[in-house]
């Protein structure tokens, strides 16, 4: 049985081998396998067909009525900034205050100290932010003085 082929890709060998080895005298069958072409690597789990989709960006349009606690706009990093009547939220979600019509407006940015830009702004550079306002609606005074009797 020389040079016998398995099906898994190993070699069966019991004559090939040299005559001082004790296993081949003795009729013992010696199996050695063949190194693997290709690394057998694992699959990866993020892959992109996988991920699901965020579904980030702007919810209300300029000139939009919204109500107090809906949801404006939702981003990765800051690329709109909240303006008058507008909260943010975890994961930089914009969410309204108050109801009201939703105005966009692009502003000169001024930052807090302890923010990273207040530098660049204390050395003269004007950075302009696209901010989201929601100005209010007008509350009328429709009530009535109920007598006490």
């Amino acid at each position: 049985m020389s040079g016998c082929v398995l099906s898994t890709g190993a070699r069966l060998l019991s004559s090939n081998l040299s005559p001082t080895s004790q296993s081949v005298r003795q009729g013992l069958l010696v199996l050695l396998t063949t190194p693997s072409r290709f690394k057998s690597g694992g699959s990866s789990r993020n892959k992109i067909e996988k991920t699901k989709p965020k579904y980030r960006g702007l919810k209300a349009a300029d000139g939009a009525f919204v109500h107090k606690g809906d949801i404006l706009a939702t981003q990765f990093v800051l690329k709109y900034y909240p303006g008058e009547n507008v909260t943010i939220d975890t994961h930089n979600t914009l969410k309204a205050a108050y109801d009201g019509v939703v105005v966009y407006s692009t502003e000169k940015l001024n930052p807090y100290p302890d923010s990273p830009l207040y530098e660049h702004v204390q050395s003269g550079s004007v950075l302009q932010r696209r901010f989201m306002n929601v100005i209010p609606t007008p509350l009328h005074g429709k009530f009535r003085l109920v007598s006490e009797t």
